[in-house]
């Protein structure tokens, strides 16, 4: 992939129209992000305190994150964004630090799944989810995982994913 400033860009897509095309399939790109299918969920994660600005502000800082995480994942967001704006125009999703899914189904993760991309450290999970799901979400460099979604998963399949989150958490490392 090829990076070049944006005054470049928007010259050489004059002189060529084509493409604006290629240009769609550019990921939105954040630092931290929270999706949900969920309308009350979204309107609560979209809405902007003075408290939570405070926590954002803070949240920046690497020891202050430590502390406020704990033992825990005590998540900040950027932005709050809903399945259906991603999957319906296939927007793909650039996740750099914290990947938040609250989706009351599995087939919404698995509508948004596809479309994510990036090196995030921290995941949290909401909702109804699978372990195949988790599974593709869990990538070496994620560090913390919260997980406070019911897991579809097949009875047989009980010790293969205890093992699977005991290897992620084994290699675990303090950040």
């Amino acid at each position: 992939m090829i990076f070049a400033p944006l005054r470049i860009v928007k010259e050489f897509g004059k002189l060529c129209p084509d493409v604006e095309k290629f240009r769609s399939i550019r990921p939105k790109a954040y630092d931290q992000v929270f999706i949900t299918d969920n309308e009350n969920v979204y309107k609560w994660a979209s809405k902007d305190t003075f408290m939570f600005e405070m926590f954002k502000l803070l949240h920046q800082f690497a020891f202050i994150k430590y502390l406020l995480d704990g033992l825990n994942v005590n998540p900040m967001w950027q932005a709050a964004l809903t399945v259906n704006e991603i999957a319906d125009k296939r927007q793909y999703i650039y996740v750099e630090d914290t990947l938040i899914l609250y989706c009351d189904s599995a087939s919404s993760y698995e509508d948004v799944l596809p479309l994510i991309l990036g090196p995030y450290t921290r995941l949290v999970l909401h909702g109804n989810t699978t372990m195949n799901q988790i599974e593709r979400l869990l990538h070496p460099g994620v560090k913390r995982v919260r997980i406070n979604a019911n897991i579809q998963m097949h009875p047989q399949r009980y010790d293969y994913f205890a093992e699977i989150i005991a290897k992620h958490v084994h290699a675990f490392k303090a950040l």
